[in-house]
């Protein structure tokens, strides 16, 4: 069995889009400064990591040989199912030596305990036992009735004569609070696909910057929406731009913000010089805000007419010219260190 995976921390635990050991260093430059500086109130949590998947598909599977047992990195799925039962206490001692089988770090598990289990009905109405962090039994029962239909954000670890052993890391329903149901829908930052990463905080939070840069776009109108189709409709945002001392580029864009502010509360303006954490704006009544990196690479230039004709004389939109890149996975230092003067701008 292989065994490589481990998995980050977010809203609910393992609810992250990197893997945990590399994912403090490469988050703490970027998506995580939203969560370290956002702690406790933000509850990031990647739904969009989590694909769709049908249960009955993944259970009609072939059990191991023997007594086997399939372990491997984690796999996350998203599945629609009907609540039959609430959550109950359940053996979960193998589960968790699963887990950390799979790549999942000691530390991880025992900070978002596991010793309930759930039962969900398939859309065949085949009846499957699933594991359920403790965290979210509650809630389920409150938020969620018997026999009612559910979205599961899940994370299959093993394979054993039973079948699959998933763990439940998030959920939403058809009685879910409003503000969950805000947060599980798609925010519009992209018309093709999803521009960057969604995070949750209170109202008035301050939305913190990646990186020292200055400010070259500030956009008021709340139902603003960008044609092209990486960026859509996003609301309020703040476009700042960090120039490298290699000389690269890259633009950071934070939207669907409430008050465009600096941490004093005064209105932040176009030419701004930022530091690394500086605020550029709160977060507003949705509880959520949109963050997403671009960086100034010639290969993913959008050199069409429709675009010149669009934005081509307004420079404060040329940070929609470049494709956005996973914010996880962009590192500033490492985009210092590599490059060509083509990309330089």
């Amino acid at each position: 069995m292989g065994v490589t995976a481990s998995v980050s921390s977010s809203r609910r635990l393992f609810a992250g889009r990197d893997q945990p050991a590399k994912a403090v260093g490469k988050l703490a430059g970027l998506a995580g400064i939203f969560l370290i500086l956002l702690a406790p109130a933000a509850r990031a949590f990647d739904y969009d990591r989590y694909q769709p998947a049908d249960i009955d598909v993944i259970s009609a599977r072939k059990p191991p040989a023997g007594l086997g047992v399939d372990v491997f990195p984690a796999k996350f799925y998203r599945f629609e199912v009907t609540l039959a039962s609430q959550a109950a206490p359940c053996q979960t001692k193998f589960l968790k030596w699963a887990m950390q089988t799979s790549g999942i770090n000691k530390e991880a598990i025992e900070k978002a305990p596991i010793t309930h289990c759930i039962q969900i009905k398939s859309a065949k109405g085949k009846r499957v036992t699933m594991f359920i962090q403790d965290v979210l039994a509650g809630s389920l029962a409150q938020e969620a009735p018997t026999g009612g239909k559910l979205t599961l954000y899940a994370m299959l670890i093993y394979f054993d004569q039973n079948g699959p052993g998933v763990v439940v890391s998030e959920f939403s329903g058809q009685n879910s609070n409003a503000s969950d149901q805000k947060a599980n829908a798609d925010c519009g930052c992209g018309t093709q696909f999803h521009s960057g990463s969604d995070f949750e905080a209170k109202e008035g939070t301050p939305v913190p910057v990646l990186a020292d840069g200055i400010v070259v776009k500030i956009e008021q109108d709340e139902l603003a929406t960008v044609d092209t189709p990486t960026a859509g409709k996003c609301g309020r945002y703040v476009v700042v731009k960090h120039t490298f001392p290699n000389g690269r580029v890259a633009y950071s864009r934070y939207a669907q913000l409430g008050r465009l502010v600096d941490k004093a509360g005064k209105p932040i303006s176009v030419g701004l010089q930022v530091k690394a954490k500086d605020s550029v704006g709160e977060v507003g009544s949705t509880g959520r805000f949109h963050f997403e990196v671009r960086p100034i690479e010639s290969a993913t230039m959008d050199r069409s007419p429709e675009w010149s004709q669009r934005y081509g004389a307004d420079l404060t939109m040329d940070w929609s010219r470049y494709a956005p890149v996973d914010p996880a996975k962009f590192e500033p230092a490492e985009f210092d260190k590599k490059g060509t003067a083509a990309d330089k701008k």
